[in-house]
């Protein structure tokens, strides 16, 4: 029995690592094992703040510069096509980004107590054995 539990937990283990490094390719920018993937995600978050923030006063000023002359009209064309996609594509990688770490954390918890409970079950056979 106690074997048994012992193949199940090598098992798991080697499910485990293959699934980690498809998550890793998944992730992209973040590291697994480096430090938190929420501190990762709060500088990401910082980065894509400022991808969003230059680019919308570059907007503006083109806004501007084309009121100025008489054609607002222009002006938002050219902020609409050259720096709402620069705000805007930030944005939409950080969400998915966000996702596919939260997901890959219930995996590894759901992991974690599935291991937990395997070393339980072995701790329980050996100790009655």
């Amino acid at each position: 029995m106690n074997a048994d539990v012992s193949n199940n937990l090598t098992e798991l283990d080697t499910r485990w690592r293959a699934r980690e490094q498809e998550w890793a390719r998944r992730l992209g920018r973040l590291r697994l094992g480096v430090e938190p993937l929420e501190e990762q995600l709060a500088r990401y978050r910082r980065t894509t703040w400022a991808l969003a923030i230059v680019p919308g006063i570059i907007a503006l000023m083109f806004l501007t510069l084309f009121t100025v002359f008489g054609r607002p009209d222009i002006g938002l064309v050219v902020v609409v096509i050259l720096f709402v996609p620069m705000t805007l594509f930030p944005w939409l990688g950080y969400t998915k980004l966000k996702h596919r770490a939260a997901a890959y954390l219930a995996e590894r918890a759901r992991f974690e107590d599935e291991r937990t409970r395997l070393l339980d079950a072995s701790l329980k056979t050996t100790t009655t054995s």
